[in-house]
């Protein structure tokens, strides 16, 4: 037997996401891209879509102003995160971006410029920050928190991803504010926020330098792409997006947590994910944990037995093992559909 979880995350495209993505598609006017169509003309095409109404932004001369767009929807956004992330407001440049990807090896691009040479992040964290840090040169550190206190290191640059992409569970506001309290710079990733249970992510520590936020894990929208950088300087390496940015996909975005708000799936999905690992224990004799990202399970490398090890190798991560439940959440949706 094998078990069918994934190593990496690919998240469930859920099926309470999928008919809004396409009513944003049937309904979205072409003519937006027109440089000569009135502003209040997209406004007007897009009142179906949106309650209040998008407010959409112009030229001088009362045409529609694709290249700020963005702002808009991205305030909305925000105002829409705003219960699970209160202090994103507060970052003054906010840009929109495919993902998190991109915001976080433009933002390693000008660490790196200003002579950051190494970056802290925590043991079995995503691969991303050190794939990307190699490449520019970067020194990475592993930090193993249950060894080693922060307060032994040098001061520096970490990258924390919370929800923890090493088990899929919070980490608790206190531990971040305390690394940054020692007079670190953090960059906090937020990718996995809105998969939870209700929890304020509190980023309003100005040593908290850039936040990312993706609609990939919440919603189920990896392969589409849409995300957003926030950080408290410019980003000039980003400034480009206002114009190299897919406006259709903003729209679904602004659609997605303005009909199914952050968290809304929760409710829904944490039972089918507890059933989900009960199964697995069952068929494996293992003892897996629910993660509180519900697309999640984890368990603790003490907690496996050599004849496990086989097993379970190639989902360790750091101190973890973390067990992608797409699969079964997947056979799980078919199963009811017939």
């Amino acid at each position: 037997m094998k078990l069918e979880t994934m190593k990496a995350v690919y998240c469930y495209f859920f099926p309470e996401v999928r008919p809004l993505l396409k009513e944003v598609e049937q309904k979205f006017p072409e003519d937006i891209f027109l440089v000569t169509t009135p502003a209040k003309k997209v406004q007007t095409s897009l009142e179906s879509l949106f309650t209040p109404t998008l407010e959409i932004p112009a030229t001088p001369q009362g045409n529609v102003n694709v290249d700020e767009i963005h702002v808009p929807i991205i305030e909305r956004i925000v105002k829409a995160y705003a219960s699970l992330v209160p202090a994103l407001k507060d970052f003054a440049y906010k840009y929109p971006t495919p993902g998190t990807s991109e915001g976080i090896y433009k933002l390693m691009v000008k660490l790196r410029t200003k002579g950051v040479d190494k970056i802290y992040i925590l043991s079995g964290e995503y691969e991303g920050y050190q794939n990307y840090a190699e490449d520019l040169g970067i020194k990475v550190v592993e930090v193993d928190l249950e060894k080693t206190n922060p307060s032994e290191l040098e001061r520096g640059y970490w990258f924390i991803s919370n929800p923890s992409a090493r088990n899929g569970n919070i980490i608790p506001n206190e531990v971040i504010n305390n690394i940054c309290d020692l007079g670190n710079k953090v960059v906090i990733d937020l990718a996995y926020v809105g998969s939870t249970q209700p929890h304020k992510f509190d980023v309003s520590n100005k040593n908290i330098i850039a936040a990312f936020l993706s609609m990939s894990k919440p919603y189920g929208v990896f392969r589409h792409r849409i995300g957003f950088t926030f950080s408290r300087e410019p980003i000039n390496s980003l400034y480009g997006s206002k114009w190299f940015k897919d406006t259709t996909r903003l729209l679904q975005g602004l659609k997605l947590v303005e009909k199914l708000p952050p968290g809304s799936l929760y409710e829904k999905y944490k039972p089918i994910q507890e059933k989900i690992i009960q199964d697995i224990n069952t068929q494996f004799n293992l003892a897996i944990k629910p993660s509180d990202v519900f697309l999640l399970g984890h368990l603790r490398s003490d907690e496996v037995t050599e004849e496990q090890k086989s097993l379970v190798e190639n989902f360790l991560r750091g101190n973890h093992y973390r067990f992608c439940l797409t699969p079964y959440f997947e056979r799980t949706e078919k199963n009811e559909l017939s």
